[in-house]
Formats: C-alpha cells, sequence, structure tokens
C-alpha cells in the first residue's frame, strides 16, 4: 500500500518532468515531507489544452457516493480490480492521473518491530505515481470536490523485503500512456505491469507516524 509520500519538489521541477502546459492558480502547494491521507496534493491530468497539474484531495469520493467520507477508505485502488471494482472502473477508465513525487514512506516489519523506510529513485528523479481522481458534490449549487486515489500492485523484486503491495510507479514512457485518454486497457495494464524505475531506501525516524510532523529531516537516514 501507499499510505504517505513527501513531495517537494519545485514548480519548474514538476513542470519540466510532466511537460505540464497549465499550472492551476490554486497548484502551487507548499512542500509536503508527510503528505497523509485527506490532505490536498497535487495531481497531474491530460485535458484538451495539454496536461494540467491541480491540487486534489487524498482518498477517492465516487461520483456516485452520498457523502465525502468514503474517500479515507479509498486511498489506494488494487491493479488487480481496477476494471471491476465500482468505486474505481469510471476513474480507470476515463479519469486517469498521476501523483508527482519524491519520495514515498513504507513501514517495515521485522521480528515485530515496524520500521518506517524512505523511498526514492536512486537517480534522484521525481516518482510518478499511477493514480485516479473522481469528482463529486453534494448538489448542483456546491463546489467540485477533487479527490484521487494510487494504484498499487503485488510488490515486486527486493521490495518485497518491506511490504506485500506496493505503488505503480510509472517510467515517462509509461506516464505518457497512462495519461493518454485514448489508451486501451490492455496497454494500460501493461504500464502497471512494466519495471518501475529504480528504487532505494534507508530507515528514517518514526516521527513519519505522526501526520503532525512534516520537515525535511523527515527522509533523513534514522
Amino acid at each position: 500500500m501507499c499510505g504517505r509520500y513527501a513531495n517537494f519538489l519545485t514548480e519548474q521541477e514538476l513542470v519540466d518532468a510532466f511537460a505540464i502546459a497549465v499550472l492551476a492558480d490554486d497548484a502551487r502547494l507548499a512542500p509536503t515531507f508527510n503528505m497523509a491521507p485527506t490532505q490536498t496534493g497535487l495531481v497531474v491530468r491530460t485535458r484538451p489544452d495539454g496536461r494540467v497539474a491541480e491540487p486534489a484531495r487524498w482518498g477517492l469520493v465516487p461520483g456516485w457516493a452520498k457523502d465525502p467520507s468514503i474517500g479515507s477508505r479509498l486511498i489506494n485502488a488494487r491493479a488487480e480490480t481496477l476494471a471491476e471494482k465500482p468505486s474505481f472502473r469510471t476513474a480507470f477508465a476515463k479519469r486517469r492521473c498521476i501523483v508527482p513525487a519524491n519520495g514515498y514512506y513504507e513501514w517495515q516489519v521485522a521480528d515485530g518491530v515496524k520500521t518506517p523506510q524512505y523511498i526514492s529513485p536512486a537517480d534522484g528523479s521525481p516518482l510518478a505515481f499511477a493514480g485516479l481522481t473522481e469528482v463529486w458534490r453534494p448538489s448542483p449549487d456546491e463546489p467540485w470536490l477533487v479527490t484521487f486515489a494510487i494504484v498499487t500492485t503485488a510488490a515486486r523484486g527486493a521490495m518485497r523485503e518491506i511490504h506485500d503491495r506496493e505503488p505503480v510507479t510509472l517510467t515517462p514512457e509509461d506516464t505518457d500512456v497512462w495519461l493518454d485518454p485514448e489508451s486501451e486497457q490492455d496497454d494500460l495494464f501493461a504500464a502497471i505491469d512494466a519495471p518501475a524505475p529504480e528504487l532505494t531506501w534507508h530507515a528514517v525516524d518514526k516521527r513519519v507516524g505522526n501526520v503532525r510532523n512534516n520537515d525535511p529531516e523527515l527522509i533523513d537516514p534514522a
């Protein structure tokens, strides 16, 4: 799964890495070293005028939901059931996004002890999580709530030493496939199953477990 991540990319790094054409006025968010569910982060989507970066709340709220509280239970979307699960299948077909990040946290359990690990690309490049977005509002005269979920898959290779699940991290080529509204379902699943960018990790301080802690020292080796 993926329950915490860091995004401290500068505006220029974001634009350069993901070929963003439009940066929404409200997308200039403060750097975060401890992004948690229900908080507002950035997503990148494709629109007719190009790729746009915009804010969205972490925790997907389907359009049919009666209230937004369901989002707290839908922070991740399992790749194995994307096309069938009612909560995700429409977003998978029509509203895919990427979630930019510098790295993410996972808690490794060894001998009954949980140790947070900070996981990031070996070459220091930005991460592109495969994501889904939805829009929801309680009534026609109220503003839209934009939400997102991060797609996860079974852990592969050395990542299995840390956890049995991992977020789907896309290469630049697979990012293009994921964001293309014309991509066929087979191509989307091929992008999910493709080799991920090389990752590295190290143990970090357990302070990351408290959402009130949000500082650069969280990603430092413990």
